[in-house]
């Protein structure tokens, strides 16, 4: 499908609007249910964006359930309406780390380390890799039980962080992008439950072998390489989460991008 190339406005996202021109080719039919979308490099080409751009449009689009890939046959249109959707608004990754206020992290020990195989699998590295450990427990000054057990692993080139956890004010993510440049692309979550381990549940005031919900994040750039990861231990009875959902971007055809 030739065409010249179409117009991307400054100040908006360049994804956000490839999704929205194609999102209205498909609504006025001008893609058809079944047909074919055009190829990356013809989008490319069409919109004068990066194949990364177009390749993030389609994604969302993908989300709606208006159109999917197919191997052999490309992208296809599935469908000119999305189904209704629903969507946590997440302004920041601080937004997923709401801990009482007044607590604090207070290093324990700092260790440099090699991922072992349960490490590794456990936030998503490779074997062998090197990384500082920094165990610090997230206290109250005016001596409530801590709220949990938290194992940082950074980056050896980070280390200079370590001094500033739990004495400079913003997260241990926020500290390393603001040092070394680095930039949150995503944060991966999973939300397990255990047994406290027995230095934990010291460290804790709980039972030995006590129930825990171990909240493993991992921070990763752009291109999905993992710079940080925490593993927290919270005792059973100190973990609370909330969550919040929206109706989602052009979920049943009538919202609009957050802006987020």
């Amino acid at each position: 499908m030739a065409r010249k190339q179409r117009p991307i406005e400054r100040g908006r996202k360049r994804y956000q609007q490839v999704a929205e021109s194609l999102l209205d080719d498909i609504r006025r039919g001008r893609l058809a249910v079944g047909g074919n979308l055009p190829g990356e490099l013809e989008l490319v080409e069409q919109f004068g964006v990066s194949r990364h751009t177009v390749r993030e449009a389609l994604r969302r689009l993908e989300e709606l359930g208006l159109i999917g890939r197919r191997q052999g046959v490309g992208t296809v249109v599935l469908a000119r309406e999305s189904q209704e959707t629903y969507v946590q608004a997440v302004r920041s990754p601080s937004a997923l780390l709401q801990y009482p206020a007044g607590s604090r992290l207070a290093v324990q020990s700092s260790k440099r380390i090699k991922a072992t195989r349960s490490l590794a699998r456990l936030i998503g590295c490779k074997t062998g890799s090197e990384w500082l450990q920094v165990s610090c427990l997230r206290e109250f000054a005016d001596g409530r039980p801590p709220v949990c057990w938290t194992d940082l692993y950074m980056l050896p080139a980070h280390a200079d962080i370590i001094a500033g956890i739990g004495r400079q004010p913003g997260f241990v993510y926020e500290l390393i992008e603001q040092r070394h440049g680095e930039r949150v692309g995503s944060v991966d979550i999973d939300v397990t439950a255990r047994s406290l381990p027995p230095h934990m549940s010291a460290a804790l005031g709980t039972a030995a072998d006590a129930p825990s919900l171990t909240v493993v994040r991992c921070y990763r750039r752009p291109d999905r390489s993992l710079f940080m990861a925490t593993v927290s231990e919270h005792p059973g009875d100190r973990f609370t989460y909330s969550l919040s959902l929206e109706r989602g971007w052009q979920s049943g055809g009538g919202a609009v991008w957050s802006g987020s």
